[in-house]
């Protein structure tokens, strides 16, 4: 540009083309390459797509899957209506056929007035009650100013006259006769001695008494049930608290009562009176040609959906937000790197390969050679401080001097080869130990060194690693090493076991794989704690390693798992020699808390290559014959078989044929009478659950218990338990009978993988049952696992009026201290200490344990009671009550009459 005419131009001119001659270089570097503005917006667009289209479909998915689950429940709670249903219609049945048989034993003589009022029949849901003659008219009546009115133009006599059988009749809705309320009128035949027609018995419920199982804490205020007749006709209705009347509909819409049950969506046809959407389901009666209908709020239920769903969309908007923000800065950061990037490529090659890293020392090394171009020696030509102070010099010590001025003997001719290679491939990047001694002038114990070819000098950097690789060579020491024990760890043994495996196939040697398992450690430490558990462990892991050979290694897998690796192995005789020094180890028995306790050890073997040619499939193996050892005895070793294999398949089969009991509800309960031995009356009775197989009859616990306690699976088992229980309290009180405690048995992992306040306080709400007519049996041993006798749980099912029992009691290790603090109600005695009631020290034994349960104001319960004379002594010792075959083996519910 014209310097004169520069001065002529305006200021602000002036200064625009300077910046336009400054971005002239930057724009002439884009041009060529625009693509480099599109690429992080393009990744950033694809990144949005796909985000919003695994977020709708997500979302499309997950509210198909909840309306197919809402469905399912849906059909669920219409079985329940229906069968709960049925069961108070055969109830209404069995009092129409109870009040014909009074008027045949009684002569025809029944006088019905003043009983509604005495309670006699239910105010809840029975209207009226009559008997009508053949004529049509009322005989009599809990309504006495009925006495005498003619019904017989009414539905529900001349479908009784016209029948010519025996047979129950429902009625659709009307104004009943002697109430003037709206009812359902239930009717039978009375018939004569001949069999002939000679009047009905009648009974009138309220329409509430078909909506009375309306399950509230499951349906809320937004529910509807209700029973309809097969050609769609309503009988009763009820949504929330509220029970329809037949004059103002609730459901607006007939049902599709083509099909004989079914679900229908909202979307379906059906219409309700307060305008909302609902999921309906319906199934028929087994008889009568009544039909169940339960309806769910879809609003109140899809609730949990649309809010995840407002949450993923307004997640998938922030995202996409950060997303566009991303792509702008990365798109500036980008262009001004590949800007910077090519600014910085005219300088000059070795200032910017010396000086690219930071903290780091960086050399320029220029070779030295001699007449035939051999090179013999480098010269530092220039050096930073950094690289002058990992030496221990001055940078003015370093420049202009030789490699050799530096380095000696063996470490001038390594220095020398590094640097050669760099020359001659372009780059030479090692990790370097730096090995300490006299001649060495490098002070850090482990380098990164890296020498870059730049025109016919070498740029070297040189970087200071020694902290990193020694926090890598602990987190490795860490990583193969069990932190409770010190011994290898499993990924120390999937890393060593294989190389082990390939020396002893290429050395043509055995090697043997011995896993090892610990009985009774799981007793110990729910018992004494993890702390004990813990020391436990160590000590094992201390004698196992004594028991071994010297080459041998010990592992600890996790929990009070162990594996040995022999190497070396000539034959089993060896290996066998070894398990016996293992299993002697455990001979001595552990001192635990100031007590001598004895556990053993269960071993399995396998041998290379005769049972597997590599690591899984011997672990593997040894693992099966531990669990061979494992289901028949205990405290032994046994070399791996393929025998075994049936043994596992078996477990694995009765699993799924547990899991399968469980989803069809094949555990049924029987209970065992509790008896006061003081009036001999029934005081209260044991739940026992047993398994119902088809085609294989009944199976006790001891068939199934452990295996659903080792599989998790008697979390489920317990829920069924518990809710049957309070079903059957609830049967019980309804036919009238006056129900003693029932109590149920609950393992620790109840209490550990389930909220078993929240299950007890549901199943009481649901049965409408007193909680004081529960007990909680837990066995001593679990009471005293860590955490669970002591935790608040235990104090809130008190408060709840659930009793707590002990079972088992003297089979566990707890103390005096431990039972005050806990606040039992229930001790009980476990039958090894009854059988033994005879003999001296038994009897003895025996009133301790009342006189300490007394002390702490519990009841005793003596279980396993098989003799009179075993039940007298025990009167005599002043236990409160018995438990055995002597009074009752436990029976099914229908042969149980629960009454005090």
């Amino acid at each position: 540009m014209n310097p004169q005419a520069d001065k002529a131009m305006p200021a602000g001119t002036a200064t625009g083309l300077r910046a336009i001659d400054s971005l002239r270089p930057l724009l002439a570097f884009l041009r060529p390459r625009m693509t480099l503005l599109l690429v992080w917006p393009a990744l950033a667009l694809a990144a949005a797509v796909a985000l919003w289209s695994y977020v709708l479909l997500d979302l499309g998915r997950e509210l198909s899957d909840r309306r197919t689950e809402l469905a399912q429940q849906v059909d669920a709670y219409t079985r329940s209506l229906v069968i709960r249903t049925e069961r108070s219609i055969g109830d209404t049945d069995r009092l129409l056929l109870l009040l014909r048989h009074n008027w045949a034993v009684s002569a025809r003589r029944v006088d019905l007035s003043g009983t509604l009022e005495a309670g006699i029949f239910s105010k809840q849901y029975i209207s009226a009650v009559a008997l009508v003659d053949r004529e049509g008219s009322i005989m009599t009546s809990t309504h006495p100013g009925a006495i005498g009115r003619y019904v017989g133009d009414r539905a529900y006599f001349r479908a009784q006259q016209a029948a010519g059988a025996d047979r129950l009749y429902v009625s659709r809705p009307l104004v009943g006769d002697l109430s003037g309320r709206e009812v359902v009128a239930f009717s039978r035949p009375l018939l004569t001695p001949e069999g002939r027609f000679d009047g009905i018995v009648l009974v009138s419920v309220l329409p509430s008494f078909f909506t009375q199982h309306y399950a509230e804490p499951i349906l809320g205020e937004h529910g509807f049930v209700a029973v309809v007749v097969a050609d769609g006709a309503l009988v009763a209705s009820r949504s929330g608290a509220t029970v329809h009347s037949m004059g103002a509909p609730f459901l607006l819409a007939p049902l599709p009562l083509g099909v004989p049950s079914g679900v229908a969506q909202p979307d379906g046809g059906l219409r309700f009176a307060d305008g909302r959407a609902r999921v309906v389901g319906w199934r028929p009666f087994s008889e009568l040609g009544l039909v169940g209908v339960v309806g769910v709020d879809q609003y109140t239920a899809l609730a949990p959906y649309r809010a995840h769903r407002q949450e993923q969309l307004a997640g998938a908007w922030w995202n996409t937000a950060w997303l566009a923000l991303a792509a702008l800065l990365a798109s500036a950061v980008f262009v001004h790197a590949k800007w910077r990037r090519h600014q910085v490529e005219t300088i000059r090659a070795t200032y910017r390969l010396a000086t690219e890293d930071a903290g780091e020392g960086f050399f320029i090394n220029r070779p030295l050679r001699d007449l035939q171009g051999v090179v013999r020696d480098f010269l530092v030509v220039d050096c930073n401080q950094f690289g002058a102070d990992m030496f221990g010099k001055q940078p003015r010590e370093l420049i202009g001097h030789r490699l050799s001025e530096f380095y000696q003997g063996e470490l001038f001719r390594a220095a020398c080869a590094r640097l050669c290679q760099a020359l001659d491939t372009g780059l030479y990047d090692r990790e370097l130990p730096v090995t300490p001694s006299a001649e060495q002038p490098l002070k850090p114990q482990w380098i990164r060194y890296k020498a870059v070819r730049a025109g016919d000098d070498l740029a070297v950097t040189i970087r200071d690693i020694s902290e990193g690789k020694a926090h890598l060579t602990e987190l490795e020491r860490r990583s193969n090493s069990d932190e409770l024990t010190g011994l290898p760890n499993r990924y120390w043994i999937q890393q060593y076991l294989p190389q082990a495996i390939g020396a002893a196939r290429a050395d043509g040697q055995g090697l043997a794989v011995l896993f090892i398992d610990l009985d009774g450690f799981k007793t110990v430490n729910d018992a004494l704690g993890h702390a004990a558990g813990d020391e436990l462990l160590r000590t094992v892991g201390k004698r196992l390693r004594i028991a071994v050979r010297p080459r041998d290694h010990v592992v600890r897998l996790g929990g009070d798992e162990f594996v040995v690796v022999l190497e070396q192995v000539a034959s089993s005789t060896d290996v066998e020699h070894v398990a016996e020094r293992i299993l002697g180890a455990f001979r001595d028995g552990f001192h635990l808390h100031h007590a001598l306790h004895v556990l053993n050890a269960s071993i399995g073997i396998s041998l290379f290559p005769q049972h597997g040619d590599d690591a899984q499939t011997l672990l593997k193996n040894a693992d099966i014959a531990m669990y061979s050892v494992k289901t028949e005895g205990k405290g032994k070793y046994r070399f791996f078989h393929e025998s075994f294999f049936e043994a596992i398949r078996t477990r694995l089969e009765t699993e799924v044929e547990l899991r399968h009991a469980l989803d069809r509800q094949q555990f049924v309960l029987h209970y065992q009478p509790r008896v006061d031995l003081v009036s001999g009356a029934p005081a209260s009775m044991e739940a026992l659950v047993r398994w119902e197989r088809p085609d294989r009859g009944l199976t006790g616990p001891d068939r199934f218990i452990p295996l659903l306690e080792e599989t998790g699976l008697i979390v489920r088992l317990g829920e069924q338990v518990i809710d049957g229980v309070c079903r059957q309290l609830a049967q019980w009180k309804r036919e009238g009978a006056a129900p003693v405690p029932v109590s149920v048995n609950v393992s620790p992992r109840q209490f550990s993988q389930s909220d078993i306040l929240g299950l007890f306080r549901a199943a009481v709400a649901r049965h409408g049952i007193d909680p004081r007519l529960l007990e909680i049996e837990v066995t001593e041993s679990s009471m005293m696992q860590e955490g669970i006798g002591e935790s608040a749980v235990f104090r809130q099912l008190r408060d709840m009026g659930i009793k707590l029992c002990i079972d088992d009691f003297g089979t566990g290790y707890s103390s005096l201290s431990q039972l005050q603090k806990l606040h039992f109600d229930v001790l009980k005695i476990d039958r090894a200490f009854v059988l033994r009631i005879e003999h001296p020290e038994g009897d003895t034994l025996i009133a301790s344990m009342i006189a300490m349960a007394h002390a702490l104001g519990m009841r005793v319960v003596a279980e396993g009671i098989e003799s009179r004379r075993q039940m007298q002594l025990l009167q005599a010792l002043g236990c409160d009550e018995g438990q055995g075959y002597f009074f009752s083996r436990p029976v099914p519910a229908e042969k149980i009459h629960a009454r005090g």
